[in-house]
């Protein structure tokens, strides 16, 4: 059996190549969800309690924090490992360490250096949690491959829904969720929340 011979029996002995739809509903799909799923679970949280207290709690932005420069000292202390991004990608990693010195040295006294400092690290939290999660599990789960545009789009579109939907909920808080709900959970009690004990939910 020559060569061309061997080559198509070992073909016929291992399962076909996927091809079309397969592909995509096989392995797009997943990748795709898993990378929306992680980015929605990043930002659910600041949103909501953004909607709910009109702010981002402080532990949020120092997990950013902590995950954003943990990357980025792994990177600059492997480089012969470092994969190659523009400066744009080590500056977002840099943006929570920046607002944080920033945080240090601007007064907060009611003037618009502080509201400016408060607008700069919500936007930071809604948008940066998600993207760092992107980052992390493209890169611990997939490797190196790019997204296509139109999953880079599903992606982002999925996380901005359920951020948008969280903050809603943040929002429209008295409409499932108690004042106990949240004493029991340990967090400040909102302004306009429902009175009553905590729920089965909570």
């Amino acid at each position: 059996m020559d060569d061309d011979e061997t080559r198509s029996a070992g073909a016929g002995t291992g399962p076909a190549p996927r091809h079309g739809r397969g592909v995509v509903i096989g392995q797009v799909v997943p990748k795709t969800a898993v990378i929306a799923g992680g980015g929605a679970l990043a930002i659910w949280e600041p949103a909501f309690t953004l909607g709910a207290y009109n702010v981002i709690f402080y532990y949020q932005m120092l997990t950013l924090w902590a995950v954003s420069t943990a990357v980025l000292l792994t990177a600059v202390l492997m480089r012969e490992r470092r994969p190659r991004h523009s400066w744009v990608y080590w500056a977002c990693l840099a943006l929570p360490s920046a607002w944080l010195v920033l945080a240090a040295v601007v007064p907060r006294s009611g003037n618009w250096q502080g509201e400016a400092l408060f607008l700069a690290g919500g936007i930071i939290s809604i948008i940066g949690a998600p993207l760092l999660v992107w980052l992390l599990l493209h890169l611990l789960l997939f490797g190196e491959s790019e997204l296509s545009s139109h999953q880079r789009r599903t992606v982002i579109g999925v996380v901005v829904i359920v951020g948008g939907l969280a903050y809603g909920l943040g929002q429209l808080n008295d409409v499932f969720l108690t004042c106990g709900d949240f004493d029991i959970s340990g967090n400040s009690v909102p302004h306009g929340c429902r009175p009553g004990r905590a729920s089965p939910l909570g």
